[in-house]
C-alpha cells in the first residue's frame, strides 16, 4: 500500500518507526485534517490576532490576522489606529473574475477568423454547461485568442462569483478545449489551465493629517521612503514585504491562497518593466497621502473555506455577509496599514528597538522558569532594552540570586 493510501494513524506509526517523536493529536481532528491535504501526520497551529478597529468605507471591522510574528499585529493596529483618527480608508475592488489559459497546437488549414465566428457559441455552451456557476452571478465573461507560428492562445475570462475558483475554472477550460479538440485546423491540446496573473485589483487610500505621524518632517521622510521604494528595488522588496505581512495574515485567517496573491503581487510590482513599491506616500499641503493597489483573487466560499471551523469563526469575526469585494478592500487596506506602520518606525525610532521588544515574548516562552520569574524577566529586559536568550538567561539569575 503507498504511503497516500494509508491511514494518517498508519503513516504516524510509520514516523515513530523511523524514530521520529511526534507530539499528541486528537484523532477526530486528524481525520478532519486528513480531508484537507495529502499524506497528513499532524498540524501545525499559528495564533489569531485582532487587529480591532479597521475603518473602511466608513465601516468599521474586527479584523482577524493569522501570523506567528507579534510586530505585525502591533503594526496593522497602530496604522488602523492612525487610519480611523483620520476617517477610515476608502477602497474599491475591481473584480473582473481570474484569467484561463486555453494553448493549442494547430495545422496548416486552420483560419483564425472562422473560430472568432465561433466563439460566442463556444461561450454560450459553456455556461449552459456551467449554469450553476451562471445562476451566482458568474461564469464565462470572454474569450481572446492570437496565433503564435503554429500555437493558438486563448484568454479565458472567468468570474467565480463569491469563490476563489481555482477548480471550478480549470473545469471551465478543460471543457472548451475539448470542445475545440475537433475544430478544424486544431491538432491537440497543449494545456488548459488558470493563469494567476493579475484580473482582480483592489485599490485603497488613506489621507492624515502630518500631526498624526510627528509632524511635517517625519512625513516627508515617510515620502521620501516611499520615492526611493520607486527607484530602489532593495528598498522596493522589503516594503512590500511588509505590506504582504498584513495582507497574508488575513489571507491565513479567512483560508485563501496566500500563494497565489503573492505570486500575482510580484508580477504586479514588475508590469512597469522593474520591480517597485506597490504602495505610495506624498505629502500635500498639510497631509501624507497614501495608496495601495493589488491584486486580490480570493473568495468567501468554496475550497475548504467552508469545511475549516477555524476559519468560520474568522468569518464570524468579521462580520455577517461579508462578500469577496468587502474582503479584498479589508485585506488590501490591512497591507497598507502595516505599511505606514513600518515607514512610520524607519522615519522616526527605527524598527528594530519595537520589533525586538515584541520578540522578547518568544524568547520569554522559553526560558525555563516559574510564570512570576518569566514577567520580572521580561520587565528588565524591556527596559533595559536587552533582548537576547543570553540576556534574558543573565536577568533570571540575576532575579534568582537576589532572592
Amino acid at each position: 500500500m503507498k504511503f497516500y493510501e494509508l491511514t494518517p494513524e498508519k503513516r504516524r506509526l510509520w514516523l515513530k518507526q523511523q524514530g521520529i517523536e511526534l507530539d499528541e493529536i486528537d484523532q477526530q481532528t486528524l481525520h478532519a485534517l486528513n480531508q484537507l491535504s495529502e499524506n497528513v501526520v499532524g498540524q501545525l497551529s499559528l495564533p489569531v490576532g485582532l487587529v480591532k478597529n479597521l475603518r473602511v468605507n466608513d465601516h468599521s471591522y474586527l479584523v482577524p490576522l493569522v501570523t506567528e510574528e507579534p510586530s505585525v499585529v502591533a503594526a496593522a493596529n497602530h496604522g488602523a489606529s492612525l487610519f480611523a483618527q483620520s476617517g477610515g480608508v476608502t477602497a474599491r475592488s475591481f473584480r473582473n473574475g481570474i484569467y484561463g489559459q486555453i494553448v493549442l497546437e494547430i495545422s496548416e488549414v486552420f483560419i483564425i477568423d472562422n473560430l472568432k465566428n465561433y466563439l460566442p457559441n463556444l461561450i454560450a455552451k459553456t455556461n449552459k454547461q456551467f449554469a450553476s456557476l451562471v445562476k451566482h452571478g458568474g461564469g464565462v465573461k470572454e474569450v481572446k485568442i492570437k496565433r503564435q507560428n503554429t500555437l493558438l492562445y486563448l484568454r479565458v475570462l472567468i468570474n467565480p462569483a463569491e469563490a476563489m475558483g481555482a477548480n471550478r475554472a480549470n473545469s471551465i477550460l478543460e471543457y472548451m478545449a475539448s470542445e475545440l479538440a475537433n475544430y478544424s485546423g486544431i491538432k491537440k491540446k497543449l494545456f488548459a489551465i488558470l493563469s494567476n496573473y493579475p484580473s482582480q485589483l483592489t485599490s485603497c487610500k488613506a489621507k492624515l493629517h502630518v500631526s498624526l505621524v510627528g509632524g511635517a518632517e517625519v512625513a516627508t521622510r515617510i515620502a521620501l521612503l516611499s520615492q526611493i521604494g520607486q527607484t530602489d528595488p532593495y528598498r522596493a522588496v522589503t516594503n512590500n514585504k511588509g505590506i504582504m505581512n498584513g495582507i497574508d495574515g488575513v489571507l491565513l485567517a479567512s483560508g485563501n491562497d496566500t500563494r497565489a496573491v503573492e505570486a500575482a503581487c510580484g508580477v504586479w510590482a514588475s508590469r512597469q518593466g522593474t520591480y517597485r513599491s506597490l504602495s505610495s506616500w506624498q505629502v500635500e499641503g498639510e497631509n501624507l497621502l497614501g495608496q495601495l493597489t493589488v491584486p486580490l483573487a480570493l473568495g468567501t466560499v468554496g475550497g475548504s473555506i467552508n469545511s475549516r471551523k477555524d476559519v468560520q469563526q474568522n468569518y464570524r469575526i468579521l462580520g455577517q455577509g461579508i462578500t469577496s469585494q468587502v474582503l479584498a478592500n479589508i485585506i488590501a487596506a490591512v497591507g497598507l496599514a502595516n505599511n505606514l506602520a513600518a515607514l512610520l518606525a524607519i522615519a522616526t525610532t527605527g524598527i528594530q528597538a519595537g520589533h525586538m521588544k515584541l520578540q522578547a515574548r518568544n524568547v520569554i516562552a522559553n526560558l525555563v522558569a516559574s510564570p512570576q520569574e518569566k514577567r520580572d524577566v521580561l520587565a528588565l529586559m524591556t527596559k533595559q532594552h536587552l533582548y537576547s536568550q543570553t540576556d534574558a538567561q543573565n536577568f533570571l539569575k540575576q532575579l534568582r540570586e537576589e532572592k
